[in-house]
Parts: structure tokens; C-alpha cells; sequence
């Protein structure tokens, strides 16, 4: 029997980008060097995640200061935030992804995107049509919490009138499938071909079931 609801990632689950490309090109843009920006990216993922800063411009100007620049100047702050628009209209949907999420809807499964992310991740969701082909869409900085901190789970399940034993999660990252785990949520681990997350893979699975695409799920 399918489950009554899919909780399904959207980086490396559901869509793939060009993560070290962009990294180069905001090393262009701004002059900083890549290991630098990856360490802020780090230092300020938690805030830019869970909606600490008001606006897309003042989650940039929050990773470009920690990244060594005291006092980024406007015009560069909406330099970087053009450029990075850009870049997620390159964002691209695995083959897979779409048809599963139908298929699954047509067993009668409810789903839900749930993503950490910052705000240039809305207009992402936007330009995919994602809102029209899911049954929720639970981005953390729009609900204040990240993965693996339960609340995002749990809005996800409460938008879809579901109970954790009735739900599956899917994730790339061993760490937000402990989280969803922890609340009785059945788990599956995806691991994409040629996929190279941000944040990297856990060398643990932990136990989970791992997948190589979205179809096992049907």
C-alpha cells in the first residue's frame, strides 16, 4: 500500500543546480575567495534558513559580511542578488521527479516539498510550477524552522492532515532523515548519481533505506 503522505526534499531530491558553478561565480562577482564563501555559507545557514533576516537583500548582505566584507555596498548586494535569480532559473527538475509526484497522487498519497532554504528559494519553487503539482509547499524560512528540528516535519504533516506513521520522508542528507525519523516517520535516503550537495553526503547512511531515484517510492 502507498503511504498517505510523501514529505520529499527539493535540492538533490527533486532538482538539480550547478552549486559549485554558482559558488565560482559569486567568487567573481565579489572578489572573495570560494573556501571563504562556503565558510559563510555555513556560519549563516541556520539564520538564512529559518527566515532571521527580512528580505533576499539582507540574507546576501549577512553572508557577504561574514565572509570579510564589513560594509558590502547596495549596488553590490543587488548585483549578487540579480546574479543568484539568475542562476535559479538554471535549476533544473530530475527526469523523475514530476511523474513520481503525480504517480504518487494518483494512488491517493497527499506530498509535501520540504525544503531548507532562503528566500531565493521561492521564486524557484515558483518558476517550476511546484506550488500547482503539490499538496503543500513547507519552506523553512517561511515557517521558521530547519531540518532536522521537528517543527518542520511536523508543519509539513499538519498541512497534509497526516500522522507520522502514516508519512514517508525523502532527503539526501542522513541527518534530516534522523529528524524525521525521530517523530516515526518512515525514512528513505536518495542518493542521485553524479549529485553533489552543498552541505556534502554523510559517510553514515544510519540505517535508512537508500534510493537512487524517486520511481522505488512507487
Amino acid at each position: 500500500m502507498p503511504p498517505r503522505a510523501v514529505l520529499l526534499d527539493l535540492y538533490d531530491t527533486l532538482v538539480d543546480g550547478d552549486w559549485h558553478g554558482w559558488r565560482t561565480q559569486l567568487s567573481d562577482l565579489t572578489g572573495i575567495d570560494e573556501d571563504t564563501l562556503g565558510m559563510a555559507y555555513h556560519v549563516t545557514r541556520e539564520e538564512r534558513n529559518t527566515g532571521a533576516y527580512p528580505t533576499t537583500e539582507d540574507s546576501m548582505r549577512a553572508l557577504l559580511v561574514a565572509a570579510g566584507l564589513k560594509a558590502p555596498s547596495e549596488d553590490l548586494v543587488r548585483t549578487v542578488v540579480e546574479a543568484e535569480t539568475a542562476f535559479g532559473g538554471e535549476v533544473r527538475l530530475y527526469d523523475d521527479s514530476l511523474p513520481t509526484v503525480a504517480a504518487l497522487r494518483k494512488q491517493g498519497a497527499s506530498t509535501a516539498l520540504v525544503s531548507n532554504c532562503s528566500h531565493a528559494t521561492r521564486p524557484i519553487v515558483e518558476q517550476l510550477g511546484l506550488p500547482a503539482l503539490f499538496d503543500a509547499v513547507i519552506l523553512s524560512f517561511e515557517v521558521g524552522a530547519r531540518k532536522p528540528a521537528p517543527d518542520i516535519y511536523l508543519a509539513a504533516l499538519a498541512a497534509l492532515d497526516a500522522d507520522p506513521v502514516d508519512a514517508v520522508f525523502v532527503d539526501d542528507q542522513t541527518a534530516y532523515c534522523d529528524g524525521a525519523r525521530a517523530l516515526g516517520i518512515d525514512t528513505r535516503l536518495i542518493v542521485r548519481d553524479g549529485a553533489e550537495p552543498a552541505e556534502g553526503f554523510a559517510p553514515s547512511t544510519n540505517g535508512h533505506t537508500v534510493i537512487t531515484d524517486l520511481t522505488a517510492l512507487l
